[in-house]
């Protein structure tokens, strides 16, 4: 006799990000999601790596909840192999999962905390009163959209109290529609369903005005999972060597609460021709398993008994003390500049000539980066205190902010940095700030005293002469 057919929920998105911290914070603040735990220790070594498919995978893994009862936003920032960055030109239409949706309690509110967290609306707000929605960008480039409605044709049950935003949807852009959506029934068990969750003119509202798409819509759970394949304009394959650990939505999870039903879920997936990175893991109370469907889509099948296993793998709600940290060593310094803003971010912007101020001789262009030559994905080379690294700016927020990473030659772990600039009269006070983790731990507070020494001289010594020399010199940076 025939096992009953188990249809599953969506239980988790997972992303990588470039800072956790941030994204977090992001989530937290703009969306209203609670902190519900994370990992770093089974995150890195073997066991992950035969998981996700990575080689000598290492990362710090923070987990978030909403109103669904039973579902959590994944975030990894991986140490190995490092976040590539989202590509400058992604849009909607290119291969990947692309697009998130929340549904949220106040929406004029979420809004305007977006916006202070530097995420506009990328159009103008669509619908009348009641049925608004807006689409804006996560730290790590992905896209949010806000609904004020709730686009479950029925309600989704008992959900959480307490919290005011839940994850309604997520979007898949597919090369092959046909592909995709018998991939997911095989997984689901069922068919698409004629859920209007979005029409044509929904495109404007993340930057893809007059598009048109064929559209699928799966209902697993209380989320919906939408399937789309553009027409016009056709979206890019995925970019040349992606890894599963590159910034953006990475995979998706559906979930059984009984073993039975997830050896169910993974053999649709076998006889469909899915790849599992590994065969199935099992853990006290929990297991998963990566499948690869031909098209290069990640979907994590996992299990997981009620109780103690929820709290352990970041279901429930938690305090954020209880989360391990990425860095744990932090040092700022500040410096005052009589020199006008405009000037003081002409300077550190222009990386060909930060020979002249950081110390460090030469510092030496790699990589341009975007819009401009200085932008996000710039690289520079220079030798540090502890050897030649690379740094790269993984942030540009015009005339207020810097954020950048070190991708090569650091001796430190999850190493970032954040200048930022403010005007005070005709002057300007930065701020430097840099996060990181000592490899060797004994020596944490250390390379905490020494770069905090660094990190002032370089500002005092270094940036504040140079663009006080440069408004004298009429503006022009010093040694142009």
């Amino acid at each position: 006799m025939s096992d009953t057919i188990f249809h599953p929920p969506l239980v988790q998105i997972a992303f990588s990000v470039i800072d956790v911290r941030r994204t977090e914070r992001w989530f937290r603040e703009g969306l209203g999601f609670l902190p519900s735990g994370g990992n770093r220790l089974m995150m890195s070594g073997p066991l992950a790596a035969l998981i996700q498919g990575l080689p000598r995978a290492a990362s710090t893994c923070w987990w978030m909840v909403g109103r669904n009862p039973w579902f959590q936003l994944e975030m990894f920032q991986f140490r190995h192999p490092m976040a590539r960055l989202l590509p400058a030109d992604f849009r909607p239409c290119d291969t990947g999962y692309t697009r998130i949706g929340v549904t949220v309690a106040d929406f004029d509110a979420t809004l305007e905390r977006l916006a202070d967290l530097g995420s506009m609306p990328l159009s103008a707000v669509l619908g009348e009163r009641g049925k608004r929605r807006a689409c804006v960008r996560n730290p790590d480039g992905v896209f949010v959209e806000v609904m004020e409605d709730d686009p479950l044709p029925q309600a989704a049950g008992s959900e959480r109290s307490g919290c005011d935003v839940a994850v309604r949807s997520v979007t898949l852009s597919s090369p092959d529609l046909a592909a995709s959506v018998a991939y997911l029934t095989a997984i689901g068990g069922k068919a698409p369903q004629d859920i209007p969750l979005h029409a044509q003119a929904h495109e404007a509202l993340w930057g893809l005005p007059g598009a048109k798409c064929d559209r699928a819509v799966f209902a697993f759970g209380d989320v919906l999972l939408e399937v789309v394949q553009y027409t016009d304009p056709i979206g890019k394959p995925w970019p040349e060597g992606y890894r599963l650990s590159d910034q953006r939505i990475l995979n998706i999870a559906v979930g059984a609460r009984s073993r039975r039903d997830h050896e169910q879920l993974h053999g649709r997936a076998m006889r469909f021709g899915a790849r599992p990175n590994f065969r199935p893991i099992h853990m006290r109370g929990a297991g998963c398993v990566y499948e690869n469907d031909r098209l290069g889509f990640s979907v994590e099948v996992l299990w997981m008994r009620r109780g103690a296993p929820d709290r352990k793998w970041g279901f429930v709600p938690l305090p954020a003390s209880s989360r391990p940290e990425p860095d744990n060593q932090r040092v700022e310094a500040k410096v005052l500049i009589e020199a006008p803003l405009d000037t003081v971010w002409n300077v550190l912007t222009d990386q060909d000539r930060m020979s002249g101020w950081i110390g460090f001789d030469p510092v030496t262009r790699v990589r341009d980066g975007w819009p401009d030559r200085d932008g996000v994905g710039s690289e520079r080379r220079m030798k540090g205190p502890g050897g030649t690294i690379v740094e790269q700016v993984t942030g540009v927020e015009p005339k207020r902010r810097i954020r950048y990473r070190v991708i090569e030659g650091s001796p430190f772990i999850f190493h970032n940095g954040e200048i930022t600039v403010e005007p005070r009269g005709n002057a300007t006070e930065v701020s430097w700030s840099i996060r990181f983790r000592s490899r060797i731990p004994l020596l944490g507070a250390f390379w905490r005293s020494v770069l905090g020494a660094l990190l002032a001289r370089m500002l005092s010594k270094g940036l504040k002469p140079f663009a006080e020399r440069s408004v004298a010199a009429g503006g022009a940076p010093f040694g142009a």
